[in-house]
């Protein structure tokens, strides 16, 4: 995987002409240097994958397109309406956790929070509850329509420059499993820092499966459907795979200073199954002792200066 190869055609989305993308979408790193990884077919059909020389995340090699990334949301447990209401309780676990650990640093009372990806609003209830001033966004309209009948602001759009509810500093932002589906994160982490007060906090719930989708991608080369099985668990629909390491490169590189980044406390719920929570148990202790991460997924916590 180390070596530049030739890559297979593009397959189209829904309809759509596929192009290539041109940058490393987690890192912004041009795509021209980067390897071919493997081609599979997940939720978003039959796609290819590269890996970034600069930040080694794995990346789908498709441009984004917003409208197609609504219909495919939409579609999916967490963009339908029903189930994407049933997942707030399903997440009340990770959500308690998380505002436990932003109240540790900030008192609730008088500050403004605003959910990036907010889809059908159980951190905002939660956030709300505990005495935060709640604002969202998000690209489905069904979800924004739902958190708006709960008495919440909310905005249909797609990238922090586009929010529109508010003008004044923000106290905390928060991106919870939402900035794998961005197509140019540092461009997004950028505007995120600029509409924060100093001081003011970005926590993120991130995904980093890169190390799965590495076994996985080796793994194909001796049985393709165990390798693509496996690498269906790694990158789900997301659009890349970051390991945790460049991702706290990259938010001090946006000018973040990096509070915490820890597994603990990054489980959905009560109820998410035995091997997932065996797996943030050791991943944790790893992390923690020997600086190496194979959990499926981490809680940061970064300060705009």
């Amino acid at each position: 995987m180390s070596a530049v190869r030739p890559l297979p055609p593009v397959t189209a989305e829904r309809g759509r002409p596929a192009t290539r993308t041109t940058c490393c979408p987690a890192c912004g790193a041009t795509a021209e240097s980067a390897s071919y990884a493997w081609q599979f077919s997940n939720a978003r059909g039959e796609t290819n994958w590269l890996r970034c020389s600069d930040c080694h995340s794995y990346f789908m090699d498709r441009e984004y397109a917003l409208e197609s990334e609504v219909q495919h949301t939409e579609q999916m447990t967490w963009g339908d309406a029903e189930q994407g209401a049933q997942l707030n309780e399903f997440k009340e676990r990770m959500y308690q956790s998380i505002l436990g650990s932003i109240c540790r640093l900030v008192s609730p009372t008088g500050r403004r929070l605003l959910d990036v990806g907010c889809a059908y609003g159980g951190f905002l209830q939660a956030a709300a509850a505990a005495g935060f001033d709640v604002v969202g966004y998000d690209i489905v309209p069904s979800a924004v329509k739902h958190v708006q009948k709960l008495g919440f602001q909310a905005q249909v759009c797609s990238r922090a420059a586009e929010f529109t509810l508010l003008s004044e500093p923000l106290d905390v932002v928060t991106v919870l499993d939402a900035n794998i589906y961005w197509p140019d994160q540092p461009a997004e982490l950028r505007q995120i820092f600029d509409r924060l007060k100093p001081g003011g906090l970005l926590v993120m719930r991130v995904v980093d499966k890169s190390w799965l989708a590495t076994i996985g991608a080796r793994l194909q080369q001796v049985t393709a459907a165990a390798g693509q099985k496996l690498l269906r668990r790694a990158v789900n629909d997301h659009r890349f795979s970051m390991p945790l390491g460049s991702m706290l490169s990259l938010l001090e590189q946006t000018g973040f200073r990096v509070i915490s980044a820890t597994p603990r406390g990054a489980i959905h719920s009560d109820h998410t199954s035995l091997p997932v929570k065996l797996s943030f148990g050791l991943g944790t202790a790893l992390w923690h002792t020997l600086g190496v991460f194979l959990a499926p997924g981490a809680v940061v916590i970064a300060e705009k200066p």
